[in-house]
């Protein structure tokens, strides 16, 4: 505390000696610097930045492959509880990681039965339903119709 109040001495000292053009500049600068809190906000306005592009990430390869994750596994590939990485997910993209992944499930479906002629019971399993109706089910409360009505309708 004593080392504060002699060099804030100093520095008045130094001041009162300065020309006013000297003290302009000075003070110029001593405004351009980042404050304490502006240096805070920008070191968490980085991490979150960071974050949202990690979330970001996982949210593509999830995209790539909906069919091998849950949001189990997505939390924990990111490092969160469910709970914590949901609501982080909701409050970055608008949407639930749950609902997302239903979502990426069933552009791949669609687009493997525009784009191919498997059967819907492969395209069930390769979306990663063990029972083909609960894939129909699926696929109809997204779209309205169901896998081989799309089907027809595509071509």
């Amino acid at each position: 505390m004593a080392d504060q109040k002699s060099a804030k001495k100093e520095l008045a000292k130094f001041i009162e000696q300065l020309s006013e053009e000297d003290a302009v500049r000075i003070l110029a600068f001593a405004k351009s610097l980042p404050q304490k809190s502006d240096q805070k906000h920008s070191q968490k306005t980085r991490r979150q930045k960071s974050g949202q592009e990690r979330l970001a990430s996982l949210r593509d390869v999830v995209r790539q492959n909906p069919e091998k994750w849950n949001v189990d596994s997505m939390a924990e590939a990111y490092g969160l509880t469910r709970s914590r990485f949901s609501v982080l997910y909701k409050k970055t993209f608008g949407a639930s990681p749950d609902k997302e992944k239903r979502e990426f499930l069933n552009q791949k479906a669609r687009e493997l039965l525009s784009s191919t002629d498997k059967s819907v019971q492969k395209i069930a399993a390769e979306c990663g339903y063990n029972e083909c109706e609960n894939f129909i089910r699926a696929f109809r409360n997204c779209n309205g119709m169901s896998p081989l009505q799309f089907r027809k309708n595509a071509d």
